[in-house]
């Protein structure tokens, strides 16, 4: 009877243990969800967050519209652009060309694209680096709205003057990593987004995920917007063909959750895990245009998030800090909505010009119909040479030197500070 008794108490003991590992976790989730709501409530977030603790998921949401017009949600399967997320899927396929002796890491753009300018000096590698001197963009807003063939998009990369000599720099770039898509297309024989199925999409189990294509009707596909003082406005149309390998792919907060997981369970092979992961884990983020992705999980799996959103705002940023915050059981900062009071715009003139970052990014300040622009992102003034953007909570501050000219700007947005010198 003791025996018997002890059994009883032992499995009473694992139930209750169990019980008290599910109400942390209920209590994370109703944390999150808290942290979450006044952003979503003042319509400054939409999308989809899921969060996970120890390998499990914990919470799963979905937030505001898909299609604010007929006023559609969001779902748990609704897809968002993931943006530069895609470069990550990129350099999986590579990966696995380079396993199967198809492509080599050292070979010159010359091998694939014959006439491509420099590119005997450019190789395979230095655009997976982002150091082969291609500029991050080939052209102006508005031709990014019509449809590319993958070739013929090259044909728009070859005809950029490279940004310095290739390998000697660092640059972002995704102008660069279509041109490596393309490569790889040569060099497999097959289009990317088959290669997107078999080496990524497939092998992780990713069944809500797919390559943009603009002819075709994308079922359950978010609608993109912008937010402004008076709400939402419709980002401007984007045809995503330019951004092939680059930030091409349409994905769900599950199916991005899934494709970390696969990384770190090594089933895109042991390569691509080291290239991948950082020494805490795994995490990479997207932006462009009206959508914005994230996704991070521990190497040991402790904690792991993905958020997916079709209005592109600076809520994203604080969201995944309380997130994040709350699944280390730390307190996270107050969720704080933006009280702002916009005054009108000054004279846009002593403002133009070109900006430049220690990082070698560059960033235009143009006007339209009177007002400021950061490359395409809508500054609103609220004090003299003060100025806060949407996009990313950011305050943006023009500097003067002694005789009152513009010299440069600080670009201050939550968690981090950018300077910025005109050159």
């Amino acid at each position: 009877m003791r025996g018997h008794g002890r059994i009883i108490w032992v499995a009473g003991f694992i139930f209750a243990m169990s019980l008290g590992t599910g109400c942390a976790q209920r209590g994370k989730a109703g944390k999150i969800d808290a942290y979450i709501r006044p952003f979503a409530q003042a319509g400054h977030f939409s999308g989809v967050v899921l969060a996970s603790e120890n390998g499990r998921v914990i919470y799963e949401k979905a937030f505001g519209l898909a299609n604010a017009d007929f006023k559609i949600p969001n779902l748990l399967d609704t897809r968002f652009g993931i943006a530069s997320i895609t470069k990550y899927m990129t350099v999986v396929v590579l990966n696995r060309l380079v396993e199967e002796g198809k492509v080599g890491l050292a070979n010159p753009v010359s091998k694939f694209i014959p006439d491509f300018p420099d590119g005997d000096k450019i190789t395979v590698e230095m655009i997976s680096r982002h150091r082969s001197g291609i500029p991050h963009r080939v052209m102006p807003p508005e031709a990014e709205c019509q449809a590319y063939s993958p070739a013929e998009f090259v044909e728009k990369v070859k005809a950029a003057k490279l940004e310095f000599e290739p390998g000697a720099q660092r640059l972002y770039s995704s102008a660069g990593y279509s041109v490596l898509a393309r490569i790889l297309e040569i060099a497999s024989g097959k289009p990317y987004a088959s290669l997107l199925q078999e080496f990524v999409l497939g092998p992780a189990g990713m069944v809500d995920s797919l390559d943009f294509n603009g002819q075709t009707i994308m079922e359950r596909r978010a609608q993109d917007y912008l937010l402004t003082p008076q709400g939402w406005i419709n980002a401007p149309l984007k045809d995503y063909s330019f951004l092939v390998g680059a930030g091409s792919v349409f994905s769900t907060a599950r199916d991005l959750y899934r494709f970390g997981e696969a990384v770190l369970d090594k089933k895109f092979g042991v390569r691509t895990m080291a290239v991948l992961k950082g020494p805490q884990g795994l995490s990479g983020s997207g932006s462009t245009n009206g959508h914005r992705a994230y996704l991070e999980i521990a190497s040991d799996k402790t904690y792991g998030y993905a958020l997916v959103s079709n209005l592109n705002c600076g809520a994203i940023d604080v969201i995944l800090q309380g997130v994040k915050a709350i699944l280390k059981g730390q307190e996270p900062s107050p969720a704080i909505v933006p009280q702002l009071r916009i005054i009108p715009d000054p004279d846009p003139a002593g403002y133009l010009g070109s900006y430049r970052r220690e990082d070698g990014t560059r960033v235009e300040v143009t006007a339209r119909s009177g007002a400021l622009y950061a490359g395409d992102t809508r500054l609103y003034t609220v004090g003299p040479d003060r100025f806060f953007e949407y996009k990313y909570y950011g305050d943006v501050s023009f500097q003067r030197d002694a005789a009152g000219k513009i010299t440069g700007l600080q670009w201050k947005w939550p968690g981090s500070v950018s300077e910025w010198v005109k050159i």
